[in-house]
């Protein structure tokens, strides 16, 4: 059992982190180091999404690092943004560009971070002239999180001397993983500046399809799953804990790229670093690797069998049976495990095979939330989580959640796969010919089994539960 996931355990055991109840799930010290994609490149990377995820879950944690900052502070988050009046401090060890090989201290590229390594960061030699370190004896981390290794292939190796990643995977992997290697090296540090430590060690993201000189090959794409099974399969052996942080990010479809992100989840501009969207997803399995819960944007976990109103033969709910519906409070609907299509069977449709029509009318709320075999959508175009629909074992939930400036929580639809929150504060649309419904209807022409899938529904807004 993963020491995060006893940790979780011991949480629900001495009470509840979820709905504002005693904090009791402690992480202490956290210190993230990366580069520009734990940094924050046009957006406030991962952390920030992390940052809220632990502070519904009523998590004891402080963030600590070398530096404080966004890479571009006017697309990120300030330092001392409030979020359910928890200050969001913006402290992690990482730089835009960074290698691992600057990190572990083999080689500097161009002096980031003051010359300074991970030895310096974390006090074990003071031998650096930038003298870029914590202070050991309150700073020192109870948890690493390790996200390293996009520049040394994607901008070292991706395109040198017209050759890809692919004709270059044994060194990249020679550099990384062999014993003494880069990764070997930073790893020791930690455990050397602190022996009880959890380290979680996170796969090297995927990268979009975008035009040159971005753009990759398919042996890129096969060389990038090749070097994390690799990562992988060296964490279990280094009894580090491993995180995919690709699940949800990837474009199944693209049989002639495996491997290959789906565009909305990267920037469009390098294809290269995660959208808000994107950095959503990847903070969900971070947190799922902490042992934490998902997002509850600061409402109740209530269980899908409490919602007092059920879908109708047509899996059809109008809305005045939906009792007590008070606005101010929001409204919630809740679909059981659809699991749809056939996997791409017969190829990847993207026809919508289930259809979930939210609407209010009269207060101009309406959305759609469709899910094809490869994909979950919000009104049509925007893409939530990529994968495999046909095997899908988690129910899906929608919330309406009015808008709270204290909170700092925007008003929207909020959307959740499991208890993992894949959309925020998502739009209303217009209501049209697609969305024609006074109330909720499910509609589920590709559904496994649909008639097992039935719709709920309840006043007020809710998080599901773990």
């Amino acid at each position: 059992m993963k020491p995060g996931f006893r940790t979780f355990l011991l949480g629900l055991l001495t009470g509840c982190v979820a709905c504002g109840a005693e904090q009791t799930l402690q992480l202490g010290r956290i210190m993230f180091v990366g580069d520009s994609i734990t940094h924050g490149f046009g957006t406030s990377s991962y952390r920030w999404p992390l940052h809220k995820i632990l502070v519904d879950n009523g998590v004891q944690f402080v963030a600590v690092g070398v530096t404080q900052d966004n890479l571009r502070p006017q697309t990120g988050t300030p330092a001392g943004t409030k979020y359910a009046g928890v200050p969001f401090n913006n402290r992690h060890s990482a730089m835009s560009s960074e290698r691992a090989y600057e990190v572990a201290g083999r080689m500097n590229h161009s002096g980031r971070l003051g010359n300074s390594n991970i030895y310096d960061w974390l006090g074990l030699d003071t031998s650096y002239t930038g003298k870029f370190r914590i202070d050991a004896a309150t700073e020192m981390p109870d948890v690493f999180v390790l996200l390293i290794g996009t520049n040394d292939t994607f901008s070292d190796y991706g395109r040198r001397g017209g050759f890809g990643l692919e004709h270059f995977y044994a060194e990249v992997k020679h550099n990384l993983l062999s014993p003494g290697g880069d990764m070997d090296t930073i790893v020791a540090a930690m455990r050397q500046a602190n022996p009880a430590a959890r380290i979680l060690l996170l796969s090297i993201p995927t990268w979009h399809d975008v035009a040159t000189p971005h753009s990759h090959a398919p042996a890129d794409y096969v060389a990038l799953n090749k070097l994390n099974a690799a990562l992988a399969a060296w964490a279990a052996d280094k009894n580090l804990e491993w995180v995919d942080v690709n699940r949800g990010l990837v474009d199944v479809t693209r049989a002639d790229k495996p491997g290959v992100a789906e565009p909305q989840f990267f920037s469009p501009r390098d294809g290269l670093h995660p959208t808000d969207q994107g950095d959503m997803l990847v903070a969900a399995e971070v947190a799922r690797a902490l042992g934490v819960g998902g997002r509850t944007v600061g409402l109740e976990r209530k269980p899908m069998a409490d919602f007092p109103c059920e879908g109708n033969r047509r899996n059809h709910i109008p809305l005045e049976e939906w009792r007590a519906l008070e606005t101010q409070n929001g409204l919630t609907v809740a679909v059981k495990a659809p699991c749809v299509g056939n996997g791409a069977v017969d190829g990847w449709s993207s026809s919508p095979a289930m259809r979930l029509c939210v609407c209010r009318p009269d207060l101009e709320i309406c959305g759609i939330l469709t899910m094809t075999e490869s994909d979950i959508r919000w009104n049509e175009n925007t893409v939530l989580y990529c994968g495999d629909m046909s095997k899908n074992a988690e129910n899906l939930q929608v919330a309406w959640v009015p808008g709270n400036e204290v909170e700092n929580r925007s008003q929207g639809f909020y959307v959740w796969l499991g208890e993992r929150l894949i959309g925020e504060a998502l739009p209303s649309m217009p209501q049209s010919a697609n969305c024609w419904v006074n109330g909720a209807l499910l509609t589920m022409p590709g559904a496994k089994g649909a008639g097992e899938s039935p719709l709920r529904a309840a006043a007020g807004a809710w998080a599901p539960p773990l």
